[in-house]
């Protein structure tokens, strides 16, 4: 089977009806052994030592907040409305952190905060936290307590790994969103906050991310062939046997709350899920299952199962 004919098949599929796609694995398997990446990063290990926590998306310890995840600009108005509600509304104080910037950080600060004062929030401020010393330093760190939400954004996501990761910083972040504060990652910004993410473009190494949504390889900027194989091939590795790998669309975005993912945006939302993880035999084939969710569906991790949006209720009823 041609990966990137399929990449191609999943293209055309309708965007307003939900699909599913088992891709075998068995006559892929010497494959996906031939091209998968042999890189060092692919660890179970957390970069400071500890043990990492079971990949299984099922099972994991999704965050009492609210994560909104968005897939690069343009950024989807169904998804910056959400935010603004769920911050608190207008008067709410965001925190606009551009971590992830691999040029100037201070634009990609400005450009991402456009997107929420056009919608009338009067509290958008940015904190260029840039650089792994302002991210270990008490004050700053502090300033990100100040927030009711914080927004992630920049291009890079070695970058963001880089400023954030086993910091100070990166656990206030996570005690933002256990305190059931929002948190939004943009483009970079989304990447990071997965369990496992792609650090270059163009690569197909992956390593170990900030887990504040865990058991997810989060793939922002997602479409085409090409990176729709890049991810089966990563999703076919034994350690992501019990994830998820959720490729984001510009102009997409997903809302992560009590264990359920919902679409937000024009574009379109591609999950795979290694739903068997047994060993194939002839009348149980091993495979990956694809959905593409469009606007309104939703995922529950906890029962690996997609649904439709909810229709409105007649009038009258």
């Amino acid at each position: 089977m041609n990966l990137e004919r399929l990449g191609s098949i999943t293209s055309e599929l309708s965007t307003s009806l939900l699909k599913s796609i088992v891709v075998p694995q068995r006559s892929l398997r010497a494959w996906f052994a031939r091209h998968r990446s042999s890189n060092p990063r692919n660890k179970n290990a957390r970069p400071d030592g500890r043990p990492e926590r079971e990949l299984d998306v099922s099972t994991a310890e999704f965050p009492a907040g609210p994560v909104i995840l968005m897939g690069g600009t343009p950024v989807p108005d169904e998804a910056v409305v959400a935010a603004v509600h769920l911050s608190g509304g207008r008067s709410a104080r965001l925190a606009v952190v551009p971590a992830a910037a691999g040029g100037d950080a201070a634009e990609a600060a400005a450009v991402a905060a456009r997107a929420f004062t056009r919608f009338g929030m009067k509290h958008v401020e940015p904190v260029l936290l840039d650089s792994r010393e302002k991210a270990a330093d008490p004050e700053w760190v502090a300033r990100l307590r100040e927030y009711d939400a914080i927004v992630l954004c920049g291009d890079s996501p070695a970058r963001g790994l880089h400023v954030l990761q086993a910091t100070a910083a990166a656990a206030a972040l996570r005690d933002h969103v256990k305190a059931g504060r929002l948190l939004v990652g943009i483009d970079a910004g989304a990447a990071i906050l997965g369990s496992r993410l792609f650090p270059h473009e163009a690569e197909d190494g992956i390593t170990v991310g900030l887990g504040i949504v865990p058991a997810l390889l989060i793939d922002p900027g997602f479409s085409g062939a090409q990176r729709f194989s890049r991810l089966v091939r990563a999703m076919s590795a034994p350690e992501a046997a019990a994830m998820m790998g959720v490729g984001l669309d510009a102009q997409t975005g997903v809302l992560i709350a009590d264990g359920e993912a919902k679409v937000l945006g024009e574009a379109r939302v591609t999950v795979l899920d290694p739903w068997e993880r047994g060993t194939p035999s002839e009348d149980r084939p091993g495979g990956l299952k694809v959905h593409l969710l469009t606007d309104g569906y939703r995922l529950d991790f906890r029962t690996r199962r997609a649904f439709p949006p909810e229709r409105p209720e007649p009038n009258g009823k």
